[in-house]
């Protein structure tokens, strides 16, 4: 261990940093929350992901002259992350091989595999990898006593690399097919709003693709691109999360002492209509739209931090240069356009000053007239999120309990005009729930190994949804983030008014990964709605295996 942390201390004054994000769903996250609430890091923020390598390796430098202080199983997790980011940590590739140039060792558990990689210190580097996913699907309609199963085969590749020390770039391409029953298919999230899949009932190829381009000076960091973007804290993300599609954006980020500063401006789907033409074939309509984000966080001590920011979403123009400037005040610039747009403010909070316990809210203000709070006007629109992490209570003891609960208040994302809702292509950018709803929420981690984990969740929320009938909606009660308050609506509303739908949920998921990047991925979930027009209970699994070559 000494040895271990003489080098880095040598290392550190030129260690070739890389440019490149690491994905939202690489467990490098969830294991640095764990070592935040262990009081093993400080600094590190879970708020706003993705990170850059570069970024992740400055926490996990922190953690590995702390070794002993880890249970065994998070020293083999430390182990393996020390492998997979070596070159930033240490500016080695000694556990790196490549099928391309015969490493003798490519199939060996411990090693990063790649397809092929170059490396020139100072220059260039360039990682090359083959990607590999198979996926058999069956759901079962307990209701209708009907099931459905399919396999999916998934192929693509990724490339990337830094230049010159500053400068990087990723490209991920994947293409698809489905064999066997399409509605299997839909338990992918991703295929419900997949437009290749689903341009045609009969179509069972899907694509999806994801790049960009890093500038990163140290303090500050640029990023033009597309990828998937998580905000918020805990399992369930108030803020963005994996319900909707990626989208394209541009971003800042500015890293100094207690102070961070995030910013992006992203163009997401408005409203779809086709228009059919004899001569053309037909011509497809999409309103523009775009949102616009900056946060502002502080970290008080090494155990607390808080933030606070502004999100806008406006659409039917171009982009708007008050939106595109990162240093301003979004709900006075909108006021400036007269206001047009929608403004949401939120305020966040971390805190794990109890080792082993964290807490974490959040407070979302889509609109408030302090006058008329508890009159119950419509206008008055808040969620609160609140989050408990219990992380190994008994430091032998791999295993990790959240908690959560989140409180929608009506209307909350929705907006009078349609062009302005806290959608992306009619997908609510936050989790699946909609205004006028509650959640609870409960998972349980438990890592038998490195290499084994299983988790288990349950959830309970309910709705008010707008009442309907055959000709339409009844009453609206704030309870569809795509249909705002119209002049006609009433404007007293009451939490969780409407007809009250229930969701109740309970999934398992099972990771195995015999060797470094293949994992087998055993995924079931049950589901038992009550909702205002039927019953809904459903079975649902996947079996999966990934492999990155």
């Amino acid at each position: 261990m000494k040895r271990l942390t003489f080098f880095l201390i040598i290392f550190q004054c030129f260690v070739i940093a890389q440019t490149e994000y690491v994905e939202v769903v690489n467990p490098v996250y969830s294991f640095l929350e764990r070592m935040e609430t262990l009081h093993l890091i400080e600094g590190y923020n879970s708020f706003l992901l993705p990170k850059t390598r570069n970024n992740i390796s400055e926490f996990l430098k922190q953690i590995i002259p702390k070794g002993n202080e880890l249970n065994e199983i998070d020293k083999e997790y430390l182990d393996d992350f020390k492998t997979e980011f070596e070159y930033e940590i240490l500016g080695t590739l000694k556990n790196s091989s490549s099928i391309i140039a015969k490493s003798r060792n490519y199939f060996a558990d411990e090693t990063q595999r790649y397809l092929y990689f170059i490396n020139s210190p100072g220059k260039a580097n360039l990682f090359i990898n083959l990607l590999a996913e198979g996926k058999f699907l069956f759901t079962n309609d307990r209701e209708l006593k009907n099931s459905y199963s399919a396999t999916a085969g998934i192929i693509g590749g990724e490339i990337r690399g830094t230049l010159l020390n500053k400068f990087g770039f990723k490209l991920r391409g994947t293409n698809g097919a489905l064999f066997g029953n399409k509605q299997a298919g839909y338990i992918i999230n991703s295929l419900r709003n997949n437009y290749k899949f689903n341009e045609k009932p009969e179509e069972k190829f899907f694509d999806e693709t994801e790049g960009y381009l890093t500038a990163d000076f140290d303090l500050i960091n640029f990023k033009i691109g597309r990828d998937k973007i998580l905000a918020g804290y805990g399992e369930t993300k108030s803020l963005i999360s994996n319900n909707s599609p990626m989208f394209d954006y541009v971003s800042m980020n500015i890293n100094y002492d207690v102070f961070n500063f995030s910013y992006f401006h992203g163009k997401l789907l408005g409203k779809y209509k086709y228009l059919n033409d004899r001569i053309t074939g037909g011509e497809a309509f999409v309103e523009e739209k775009y949102i616009a984000f900056h946060r502002l966080g502080f970290n008080l001590n090494k155990h607390a931090d808080f933030g606070f920011g502004e999100i806008v979403v406006y659409g039917g123009r171009p982009v708007d240069f008050s939106y595109l400037n990162p240093f301003n005040f979004y709900k006075s610039a909108e006021h400036s356009n007269r206001d047009r747009d929608n403004s949401i403010l939120f305020f966040d909070f971390n805190n794990n000053s109890i080792k082993s316990i964290k807490l974490s809210g959040l407070l979302l203000v889509d609109d408030i007239s302090f006058s008329k709070i508890g009159s119950g006007w419509w206008g008055n629109k808040t969620l609160i999120n609140i989050g408990l992490l219990f992380s190994q209570p008994l430091s032998s003891l791999p295993l990790d309990i959240r908690l959560e609960y989140i409180k929608i208040d009506p209307y909350v994302f929705s907006h009078r005009l349609y062009k302005n809702n806290y959608t992306n292509f009619g997908i609510g950018l936050s989790e699946p729930l909609q205004p006028n709803s509650s959640l609870i929420s409960a998972a349980i981690e438990y890592r038998f190994s490195n290499k084994l984990k299983v988790k288990t969740g349950a959830s309970y929320s309910v709705h008010g949804a707008n009442p309907i009938s055959s000709s339409g909606i009844v009453t609206n009660v704030g309870g569809d983030a795509l249909l705002g308050h119209r002049s006609f609506d009433a404007e007293q509303v009451k939490f969780l008014s409407g007809v009250k739908e229930y969701f109740r949920n309970i999934e398992a998921t099972l990771v195995y990964e015999p060797m470094n990047e293949l994992f087998f991925i055993l995924f079931a979930e049950y589901i038992n709605h009550s909702l205002q027009q039927k019953i809904k209970r459903e079975l649902n699994s996947i079996l999966s295996f990934i492999v990155k070559i």
